[in-house]
């Protein structure tokens, strides 16, 4: 049996089990990780092609450079994940 739970933060993925002696049944579950994303831009993995010498395409991700940045937002600091695209910009607008 599998189960399945949308959450704001992210899905999780389980199946259920059965204990053989006890008839007890319990979940087993895999918590899935949010997808890299840039929190100013939106920016993301996206996916296209390597190619070889012999111009053999094969499948690969481009991943955006994403740092952690202490970022001050209405007088407080906030933990941000930022491409550094982002971060160039937010540095000279300040």
């Amino acid at each position: 049996m599998m189960l399945t739970l949308d959450l704001c933060e992210g899905t999780i993925h389980g199946r259920i089990r059965r204990l053989s002696k006890t008839g007890w049944y319990y979940l087993v579950r895999k918590e899935v990780q949010k997808m890299a994303k840039c929190a100013h831009c939106g920016k993301s993995t996206t996916f296209g092609h390597a190619v070889s010498f012999s111009k053999r395409a094969t499948n690969r991700p481009f991943r955006p450079n994403l740092q952690k940045v202490t970022v001050i937002e209405n007088g407080q600091k906030v933990q941000k994940i930022l491409c550094t695209k982002c971060i160039r910009t937010l540095a000279k607008t300040a």
